[in-house]
């Protein structure tokens, strides 16, 4: 039943995909032609503006999930154990959704820079974070399937704040 909640929740992040890939595929050419002029001031504040869009467009979207976990989680299931565990999955998992989002915009936009080093980190440290801080919020404190909830939700939200973080000077300083 666990298997199948948190099932519910990764549908909810797929369905981000498309509304963060909107955007991102935008900005992998808008902020190539900057880089490619040499403004990289420019491609900064596009990636910037383009991460906001998808934030906002994302996290009006987690808002309502975390808002209404209930009823989302009885949209994809109709078994009342499945519902319930996923109602849980929902509140820890539905305010990181806007994190997803906007992680999934500064990865493309930096595939536009040239820099994929940071998304790529961000990427392996969302599963370290899902992974072992399950394990030990889940295992190792005993807060059982919220402490994975929690986890999974702290790893999506490091990998927004992490691709949002590597859009500065210091790392798309120029060539």
């Amino acid at each position: 039943m666990a298997v199948a909640a948190y099932g519910i929740s990764a549908r909810l992040e797929f369905l981000m995909i498309p509304l963060a890939f909107g955007v991102g595929s935008a900005l992998t050419a808008l902020v190539g032609r900057a880089v490619g002029a040499g403004d990289w001031e420019t491609a900064r504040r596009i990636a910037w503006a383009g991460g906001s869009m998808a934030l906002a467009v994302t996290g009006a979207v987690g808002l309502l999930v975390a808002a209404f976990p209930g009823a989302t989680a009885a949209a994809f299931s109709s078994d009342p154990e499945v519902v319930a565990i996923a109602t849980r999955a929902l509140r820890y998992i539905g305010p990181a959704l806007p994190g997803f989002g906007a992680g999934i915009a500064f990865y493309f936009a930096a595939m536009g820079a040239g820099r994929m080093r940071w998304p790529v980190a961000a990427g392996l440290a969302r599963v370290a974070i899902a992974v072992g801080g399950g394990w030990i919020l889940a295992d190792l404190i005993g807060w059982g399937l919220d402490g994975q909830f929690l986890a999974v939700a702290l790893g999506i939200t490091a990998y927004g704040l992490i691709t949002a973080g590597a859009v500065r000077p210091a790392v798309w300083p120029g060539r």
